[in-house]
């Protein structure tokens, strides 16, 4: 990597570490990495843009620089790099504030907006069904496993169908949050998109959820204190719905990156999520009585 930075960035520097397949360096008193990109190439200059409105506007953020030639990616190989000064280069674990306090709504880029929920989920369900042709025999547990989530796919689906109502919350939040994130990487630019601002919320619940950082009566004690609109929780419960934590984990199988074992950290807490989702819904409901949650759902837990 030092004949790379001296090429393209002009920095020479013998200080370099690598972790989790990115390379770090101090150059110039100033702490840098330089992050392997599988992203989508489309969305680079969207979030180059984004990145630079969030600096030219004073919000703290991690800087994405370019290389001599003016691009965004360096390829090394058969792999590609971006560059990124890291003002923000904490490694402590975020929490529920750096979730809650995470920058201004209103900001949208038409290539990195994700709120279109209908399209995308249906996409998914596309997806997970037409590969799952293609492995039923090489992972039978992931196949026998994956019917109950699509089913959980097509009830968020159907209840967002239900309510059919406009939420204009929407800003910078990230692919995903995971509560063993770093404050570093969650200011890593690479990782913005735009979608509704409770995204974050819910994925950062289900990560504690899934990784026992957190306990239902802990989720939804904090869930009590957190002041949203109707139309937030709304969209909150949905995106509690959606099981991105299981397609997640079917992607990293898939993909020979995890052992098919590991799913069963997910599904041996299935009962017990439908009733976070539960409780979940009491809590909305005592705020909105016409709030109504998933009727098979309710029927179990109900007393």
């Amino acid at each position: 990597m030092k004949e790379l930075l001296n090429y393209y960035y002009f920095i020479i520097t013998d200080r370099i570490y690598m972790k989790d397949n990115n390379y770090y360096f101090v150059y110039q008193n100033h702490l840098f990495a330089l992050y392997k990109y599988t992203n989508s190439i489309d969305d680079l200059k969207a979030l180059f843009e984004l990145n630079n409105y969030m600096i030219y506007n004073g919000y703290n953020c991690n800087k994405i620089i370019l290389n001599k030639n003016q691009d965004i990616l360096t390829r090394k190989e058969n792999s590609y790099y971006v560059l990124i000064l890291l003002n923000i280069s904490s490694e402590n674990r975020i929490s529920l504030n750096n979730i809650l306090n995470f920058y201004p709504q209103n900001i949208d880029l038409l290539l990195l907006n994700k709120t279109n929920w209908y399209s995308l989920w249906i996409e998914k369900i596309d997806y997970i069904e037409y590969t799952l042709k293609h492995f039923q025999n090489k992972y039978p547990l992931l196949y026998s496993a994956s019917f109950y989530y699509i089913g959980l796919t097509e009830n968020a689906i159907s209840y967002l169908k239900y309510f059919n109502l406009k939420n204009n919350h929407i800003g910078i939040c990230h692919r995903r949050v995971d509560c063993l994130e770093t404050i570093v990487n969650f200011y890593n630019p690479l990782n913005f998109i735009i979608d509704y601002k409770v995204r974050d919320l819910a994925e950062y619940f289900k990560a504690c959820f899934f990784k026992k950082k957190m306990n239902i009566t802990m989720i939804t004690n904090y869930l009590k204190k957190i002041k949203m609109p109707n139309i937030d929780y709304i969209y909150f419960y949905i995106r509690m719905l959606y099981p991105s934590y299981y397609f997640d984990i079917f992607d990293k199988i898939i993909n020979n990156q995890v052992k098919e074992e590991s799913i069963n950290c997910i599904i041996n807490l299935q009962n017990e999520y439908e009733y976070l989702l539960y409780e979940i819904y009491l809590v909305i409901k005592s705020n909105n009585h016409n709030f109504i949650g998933i009727d098979w759902i309710n029927k179990k837990f109900a007393k």
